[in-house]
């Protein structure tokens, strides 16, 4: 476009006709100025100067008052700013259109996938507890709801399907309260008018299909379990909830046989179990492979001691024992995992298993090789996604399964050099030999390439 805006489209073929106005950066001279929206950026180009190319997920303010907009791109005082005036009626659908496309890239970086059509709904919304309030996009998606407000300075607000709760109705405003199931209120979307209806049974249906979903892996990984044990399991374990022994009961060892069919697993679960201070130390987590299949994928966690939680997940080929970090380092006293550290590390863990769509790449890959390009969607997901940037800080090290004898002497090792350490940012001696092991064998711990 060499500086000017003629209206052309810019090169690529991707991009729609573009928008005219003005533009300027705030205390400059406004000028003539263009916005061609593409599938996945934007090019803003403003007379005299070389055009910009934006990404939707880099907008970090996408704002309108009257007749004037503001966008900026990118976080920190340099991040670069825009006024937009003069764009007449185009500028309120302009503005709409950068929002959606934003969330939507945004989604997709998340592993949510969104139909094109119909457009994305916006509503009020309420945090009544944190005295928040506002206007949002309302998401539904087969995992989950998610709340994300359109102003840029407050965070999104995520429901997992299995973690909804009871929905009241709140005649006086036409809306909904939306409770966790632990019976805490969380969010209400407010004056939906005709629309609560519709929403609450949209959402009433995304938690029970969990719930469905949950009973059909339980019943068909142990149908001969009697009917009371097996109903017991399938309402604890439910998306990647993980679950101990005390919560199944009596249906514990047969959902345990049931997903320990492999020799290699069957063997590491014991040799971990043997480590572990006792049947609280352990957890077993199912979940559909996606919302609506059969497909069940599962995982042991496992507390052990020196301050560490292993992780196995028995559905996807038997490469690696993973070991995550139970606490910050400097607080371990030495000997003896914390349980309530283990536990929540244990909920992190399964919670990003379920958001990344059970790939652990993410989670282990070292810094260098998940630098390089290879691997920029995982780069994409672990800024999109809280729970998987949090299994990753906590992540020490995975033991690649090459033998019964070599998997136990590097365990031990981990073991006896993370109780000892104290500093969060070291790594394992030993790690570098396990990556360039599982490299060697072929064995990445995957189940779809990275895009």
């Amino acid at each position: 476009m060499d500086g000017r805006t003629d209206g052309a489209r810019p090169p690529g073929g991707d991009y729609g006709a573009p928008i005219s106005g003005e533009a300027r950066r705030p205390g400059q001279a406004a000028r003539r100025a263009t916005i061609a929206l593409g599938t996945e950026a934007f090019v803003l180009a403003v007379d005299g100067a070389t055009p910009t190319t934006i990404a939707y997920r880099d907008l970090s303010v996408v704002s309108i008052d009257h007749a004037v907009g503001l966008i900026a791109a990118g976080e920190g005082a340099d991040a670069p700013r825009w006024v937009l005036e003069r764009w007449g009626a185009a500028l309120g659908p302009l503005m709409t259109g950068l929002r959606e496309r934003r969330l939507r890239q945004r989604l997709s970086d998340g592993f949510v996938e969104l139909a094109d059509e119909p457009p994305l709904e916006i509503v009020e919304y309420a945090l009544p507890d944190a005295l928040e309030q506002g206007v949002a996009h309302l998401v539904l998606h087969p995992w989950g709801l998610i709340v994300a407000p359109l102003d840029e300075r407050h965070d999104w607000i995520r429901m997992r399907r299995a973690g909804i709760g009871a929905i009241d109705a709140l005649p006086a405003v036409g809306g909904l309260r939306i409770h966790a199931d632990d019976g805490a209120a969380v969010v209400e979307v407010l004056r939906l008018g005709a629309a609560a209806a519709r929403h609450r049974a949209s959402i009433d249906a995304l938690r029970d299909s969990a719930a469905v979903d949950a009973g059909r892996i339980v019943s068909a990984l142990a149908p001969d379990v009697a009917f009371v044990a097996r109903d017991r399991a399938a309402r604890a374990l439910v998306d990647g909830r993980p679950v101990e022994p005390g919560a199944l009961g009596d249906a514990w060892p047969a959902m345990e046989a049931a997903v320990l069919t492999q020799p290699v697993f069957a063997a590491s679960y014991a040799a971990l179990a043997a480590r572990s201070p006792g049947p609280d130390g352990r957890w077993l987590a199912l979940a559909p492979e996606s919302p609506g299949s059969a497909i069940p994928r599962a995982w042991f966690l496992v507390r052990l001691p020196g301050n560490l939680v292993a992780l196995e997940l028995v559905s996807a080929g038997a490469h690696a024992t993973y070991c995550f970090r139970a606490r910050p380092r400097a607080g371990h006293p030495g000997g003896e995992t914390d349980p309530a550290a283990a536990a929540a590390t244990v909920g992190t863990i399964s919670e990003a298993l379920v958001d990344a769509r059970f790939l652990r790449e993410p989670i282990a890959l070292p810094d260098a090789r998940l630098a390089t390009p290879e691997f920029r969607r995982y780069r994409l997901a672990l800024a999109a996604l809280p729970s998987l940037a949090a299994a990753r800080a906590a992540f020490v090290a995975r033991l690649v399964h090459r033998d019964e004898a070599t998997w136990s002497a590097a365990l031990d090792d981990l073991v006896t050099w993370h109780d000892a350490c104290r500093d969060d940012t070291a790594a394992w001696p030993g790690r570098s030999e396990q990556e360039a092991a599982i490299d060697a064998a072929g064995a990445r711990d995957m189940d779809r390439p990275p895009d």
